[in-house]
């Protein structure tokens, strides 16, 4: 098994895909939290690694929470993580099909878990960000979830197309 190496940079899916998969290592390897900020700095590469000895010394026996936030800090600023957020909030399907909007819908709604905290939040913002002609189609089902909303919308569109 190979842990994902980090090489640096402002890429919030890199950033995010490297977090997920060394905490997949953890579910698999067990560790106590100053050994998960070892694990975790052991596969940083190239700028990471510059930055982490450069820091390192003033951050001794932290554990995995406090790693995150300096971490996030420095390669996922706040001002990122904002115009994730609000790059959701702004959502539209528009002329894109329903598994593109909703592959985008899922993608960003990782950046704002605050308005899709419920089943029923998600699929209502997910409703609202839907074209018209096929929001209309599924706006009157009140359907309750997420899966059946989706599952709707994506029957309305291969209906329209016929």
């Amino acid at each position: 098994m190979k842990p994902p190496l980090f090489h640096g940079g402002v890429d919030p899916l890199k950033v995010e895909a490297w977090v997920l998969g060394i905490k997949k290592l953890f579910e698999v390897f067990p560790c106590l939290e100053a050994q998960k900020v070892q694990l975790a700095t052991f596969t940083l590469e190239d700028e990471a690694r510059r930055w982490w000895m450069l820091i390192r010394d003033d951050n001794k026996g932290i554990d995995w929470t406090w790693f995150l936030e300096i971490f996030f800090d420095k390669y996922f600023p706040q001002c990122t993580r904002d115009r994730k957020v609000s790059e959701f909030e702004w959502l539209k399907q528009g002329s894109i099909t329903v598994v593109e909007y909703e592959a985008k819908f899922t993608e960003l709604a990782r950046f704002a878990l605050h308005m899709v905290n419920t089943d029923y939040n998600k699929a209502r913002k997910f409703e609202s960000g839907l074209r018209n002609d096929i929001q209309e189609r599924v706006n009157v089902l009140k359907l309750p979830t997420y899966v059946d909303l989706l599952d709707r919308a994506l029957m309305s569109k291969t209906n329209m197309a016929n």
